[in-house]
């Protein structure tokens, strides 16, 4: 009866609903309302030294010292983040197999019924709309694609995040209310921040200098609309980053304070109680109640509080990862979080004393045997597992291309190992996609064959060595590595149609469309796409033109579905088909600034020429060649042209810059074919 009465007593002080805020409303609710996450910011990251324009931002705003995630991970902490809600209650405890409840009102929709106008842009794949996190948002801004089932491009840059908000924000007028949500994936791995940040930082750090030159720039585009001032903006993080400090490069394992003590600002409008600090503990959950409160409205049930109402005596957070239990077949961590103490429940227990032990070095689970059972008696109540859905395809390879462990371990039984014990393979797998990333194949592949034969239930590792054994030359022993993983994972649409792409280079024509076939179901597009390149390496262009007509109708603005199309026109001479269909996609890719395509230009240049256009065409291969320097036929087209309109120094200077550019024998026998060609 205590242990009921305690964890009642527990889940009422979680969840305290509706509390008037304390801010002072002399001029009404906020115009405007801004809510900014950076994914994948750990908190002792707000420095003025590397954050210089958010650390101005938290000197007009109360800063939350002591602010915590539920979950280290991007979707769950999300889902949280924008309904005030446990995973228990969003139904969200992974980035793939799940989808926000739709019972379960959002932050958007009650400002959207306060009369606020309402918009999304992130950075992430895994925040696309069909996940349910766009609910209450008349615009969402989600546009990424991947290019193949190898290539993925699952995130984009920020600040054509940070754009596609403030081109919504153009079109409102200068007094209407809006609620803004911008999400920067810096710096989320891979840290590939541009070189300027770079210069004196480790790469995460450079990663954390952009994202804030980014939201400064946002910042500052507010100002200039005259919203800065009376604005309410909330800055914040999904969950943290390991940077190895228990062994954990990344996140998704641990929910130790790294991964899950994130930044929290709050700027109220004209910067009320400008410079405060509060060392109490918060989470994300409390960040709907206290904007809707905010806004003038009454906050939905939630787990979460008003940020600014007085504080709870005895708070405690709920913390999960669920996914070691999902991806790697280890045990799930859980947690609870008071005010100085945090309870890691795992195979092997742990409780650290935030207040002496900050880093938690110590585990004083056996020394405070009581407290710890305590707390483990508390969170127990709290813990409720639910299963994912079938794991989308398309999820899988998107979230690979982000670094993430993307396939499902299925659930052989038997036990289940703590994570503690088992993180050096995390870190031995996240050294393999580096590698494997910068096409160091020689040193990924002996990694990979470890990796294959430690933890054989993971389909990432298996697709990862087939594409570096591939690439150093051995195609047969990649083939076999992926006939393997298909007897593994039969009827894996990943498995099935990265071995048809292997078997159609080799020109096993028959087995490559038999794999490709049996994708059709579970990725149509993807399956076409391969049965129309079949189909075109085997010359049966009508054929070819009637799988990717397939495809595109699947996903009409795709753009490598696109290309394919121009590549059968191409193949067929017809040049108009083939210019429309290149210029299709680039139409797509600069109306979603998405990065740019390899060949596209160069394609579009060589159309040009047939169809005797000229001075259109020379303008295509320069773009070419400034996208993509490395592209040697594109230097040598570019230079016949301008040769051939009497500029031959000019052309000459070309293919000089084209060895500059690429040192070595190819550039060099490129030159002295296209020079030889306008000899002639």
């Amino acid at each position: 009866m205590i242990r009921r009465a305690a964890a009642l007593l527990l889940v009422l002080t979680i969840g305290c609903t509706r509390h008037e805020s304390s801010a002072a409303r002399r001029n009404g609710p906020p115009k405007t309302v801004i809510l900014i996450s950076v994914d994948t910011l750990r908190a002792d990251r707000l420095r003025p030294d590397l954050m210089p324009r958010v650390a101005q931002l938290a000197r007009e705003g109360i800063t939350f010292d002591r602010a915590f995630s539920h979950v280290p991970q991007t979707f769950p902490s999300h889902a949280t983040l924008l309904t005030g809600r446990l995973p228990q209650q969003t139904g969200v405890r992974d980035n793939i197999g799940y989808v926000l409840r739709s019972d379960v009102p959002t932050l958007a929709e009650s400002m959207k019924g306060l009369g606020y106008r309402t918009a999304g842009a992130v950075s992430s794949y895994v925040l696309r709309r069909a996940t349910g996190i766009d609910r209450g948002f008349e615009s969402w801004d989600d546009e990424l694609e991947y290019r193949s089932s190898l290539d993925v491009d699952a995130e984009r840059d920020g600040r054509h995040t940070a754009a596609a908000l403030e081109k919504w924000i153009d079109g409102l007028g200068p007094d209407e209310p809006l609620f803004a949500f911008l999400h920067l994936y810096e710096p989320h791995a891979p840290y590939e921040a541009p070189a300027e940040y770079r210069k004196g930082r480790s790469p995460y750090d450079a990663e954390v200098a952009f994202a804030d030159a980014i939201v400064g720039t946002f910042l500052d585009d507010l100002r200039r609309r005259n919203r800065y001032d009376d604005a309410l903006i909330i800055f914040v993080s999904d969950h943290g980053e390991g940077l190895g400090d228990h062994g954990e490069d990344e996140h998704g394992v641990f929910v130790y304070r790294e991964s899950i003590h994130v930044p929290l600002v709050v700027k109220l409008p004209h910067a009320e109680r400008a410079g405060e600090h509060t060392g109490r503990i918060v989470a994300l959950t409390d960040v709907m109640p206290t904007i809707v409160a905010l806004a003038g409205g009454h906050p939905p049930q939630s787990d979460g509080r008003d940020l600014l109402a007085p504080a709870v005596e005895g708070r405690q957070i709920y913390v999960e990862s669920y996914f070691p239990k999902l991806h790697l077949h280890w045990h799930e961590l859980t947690s609870l979080i008071g005010d100085r103490y945090q309870f890691i429940d795992a195979p092997g227990r742990e409780l650290y004393d935030h207040r002496s032990d900050p880093a938690e070095r110590t585990n004083l689970f056996e020394r405070e045997r009581r407290l710890s059972f305590t707390m483990a008696g508390q969170l127990q109540p709290l813990v409720r597992f639910q299963a994912p859905a079938a794991v989308d395809p398309e999820d899988q390879r998107k979230l690979a291309a982000l670094g993430y462990i993307g396939s499902a371990s299925p659930d052989g039984g038997g036990e289940f190992p703590d994570p503690k014990d088992r993180i050096g393979y995390v870190r031995m797998f996240r050294q393999a996609q580096a590698l494997a990333r910068t096409r160091d194949d020689r040193a990924a592949v002996p990694l990979l064959r470890k990796l294959t034969k430690e933890n054989p239930a993971l389909f990432d590792e298996w697709g990862l060595l087939a594409q570096s054994l591939d690439r150093t030359g051995h195609r047969d022993e990649a083939i076999a590595v992926l006939r393997e993983a298909n007897r593994r994972f039969p009827g894996d649409p990943n498995a099935l149609l990265q071995l048809a792409s292997l078997l159609l280079a080799a020109r096993n024509y028959d087995e490559a469309r038999q794999n490709a076939e049996a994708a059709v179901h579970a990725d149509p597009v993807l399956a076409h796409e391969v049965l129309s390149r079949i189909a075109l390496e085997q010359g049966n262009v009508a054929q070819a033109r009637s799988e990717i007509q397939t495809a595109l109708a699947a996903s009409p603005h795709r753009t490598m579905t696109l290309m394919d199309l121009a590549r059968i026109e191409q193949r067929a001479s017809n040049w108009s088909a083939e210019l429309d269909a290149l210029e299709r996609a680039r139409t797509e890719t600069q109306a979603r600034s998405l990065p740019a395509i390899r060949e596209l230009e160069s394609m579009r240049g060589e159309a040009l020429l047939h169809l005797e256009r000229g001075p259109e065409a020379e303008t295509a291969f320069r773009a070419e060649v400034a996208a993509f320097p490395d592209d040697l036929k594109a230097w040598g087209n570019l230079a016949i042209i301008v040769a051939v309109q009497g500029r031959r120094s000019e052309a000459r200077d070309l293919l000089a810059e084209a060895e500059r550019r690429n040192p070595g024998p190819a550039a060099r026998r490129m030159a002295l074919e296209t020079l030889e060609a306008i000899g002639k």
